[in-house]
Formats: C-alpha cells, sequence, structure tokens
C-alpha cells in the first residue's frame, strides 16, 4: 500500500499496520508527529540537537516495540508522554552529571587536590582529547569552534556551510563524545565495583 494512501488513516488503523510491520504506517506516523514532538521537546530543553535525538529515540522505540506495543490511549498522546519521560530522564541525567562536574571542580582546585585525583583527570581530559582528535575533519572543526564560544552563525559563515549542516556536525560530535563517554564510565564501574 503506498504511503500516499495512508494519509487519510487514524491513528489506530496505523497502529494495527505498524504492528504486522508495515513501513509505510511507520513513515506516516514519523510525517504525522515528527514535527509536533520536535516542537515539545525543543521548547523544554531550548536544545534543537538534544530536542531531535529525543525525538528520534522514541520514534527508533516505537519501530522496535512495534510488535508488543500496548497503546490504550490515542497515539499522539502515547508519543507526547513517551518525549516528556525522555525530557525528563535527560534532564534528571543532567543534573547529575553537573552536580558530579561541580563537586569534581571543587576537589581539583589547586588548593587541595592529591596527585590520583590530578592524573585522573587529565587522563579523562586526555581521552576526551582523543575522540574529538578522531572527529570527521568538519565535525571536529564546528565542534572546536563551539567549544571556543563561537555562535552556529559565525560558525556557518567561517565554515561557508548553513547553519543546519553546523548543527549537524555538532550533533553527530557531541553523540559520538556521548558514546564515548559512557563506555568510559563503563570501564570506570568495572574497575571500582
Amino acid at each position: 500500500m503506498g504511503s500516499a494512501n495512508l494519509q487519510f488513516h487514524r491513528d489506530e488503523e496505523l497502529l494495527l499496520m505498524l504492528q504486522s510491520g508495515e513501513h509505510h504506517a511507520f513513515r506516516e506516523i514519523y510525517k504525522r508527529y515528527w514535527d509536533k514532538l520536535l516542537y515539545i521537546a525543543g521548547k523544554k530543553l531550548e536544545d534543537l540537537s538534544e530536542a531531535e535525538s529525543i525525538v528520534q529515540d522514541v520514534f527508533v522505540d516505537l519501530w522496535q516495540r512495534r510488535e508488543t506495543l500496548e497503546i490504550r490511549e490515542q497515539l499522539a498522546g502515547y508519543l507526547v508522554v513517551a518525549v516528556r519521560y525522555r525530557i525528563l530522564n535527560f534532564l534528571a541525567r543532567q543534573h547529575k552529571a553537573e552536580a558530579y562536574l561541580r563537586d569534581t571542580a571543587r576537589s581539583l582546585s589547586p588548593a587541595d587536590h592529591s596527585t590520583e585525583e590530578w592524573l585522573g583527570f587529565e587522563e579523562l581530559r586526555g581521552w576526551l582529547e582523543k575522540i574529538v582528535a578522531a572527529l570527521p575533519e568538519k565535525c571536529q572543526l564546528a565542534y572546536r569552534l563551539r567549544g571556543e564560544g563561537y555562535s552556529q552563525r559565525e560558525i556557518a559563515r567561517y565554515m561557508k556551510v548553513s547553519e543546519k549542516t553546523v548543527e549537524t556536525h555538532i550533533s553527530r560530535a557531541l553523540k559520538i563524545l556521548r558514546s564515548g563517554l559512557g563506555q568510559l564510565i563503563s570501564r570506570m564501574w568495572m574497575m571500582f565495583f
């Protein structure tokens, strides 16, 4: 069945088709709700890159769980709740990370830091620098310029690309860094526990 015909289907019908693995139904749901969900996430997070990542994750989850989904309310409501739940998880993780970084920064002040802590901090910084250095050239450039405080518009002008391209480069860099940091934390967790 072509995707053009699906625009007139109700959400309940699309869900039934999705549960039987029809890609066209998934595409129609995606097309129907992507912008709305991105608006909700973007407004709450004020970070378009992170908002896109959250909405994308919701849709990936929807596809992966399509056969076992039990949506008792309206599809729109289900998707909005899924996005809000992921936003809350993201904000909670971010808050914990910020608290950890504040505590770490305090303990690494020149007045009272042990050699071990300082070496650990330097090792982490070196490890992150390796990840950044391994990024694709344009992705790395956009990320480093952002780190120096340049706006997306300024970076786009400097790199002679669109702001959307800059956003894509930075988003890609952040995903790679998050993944790398996650691996490092997992390794550290295994070492200490």
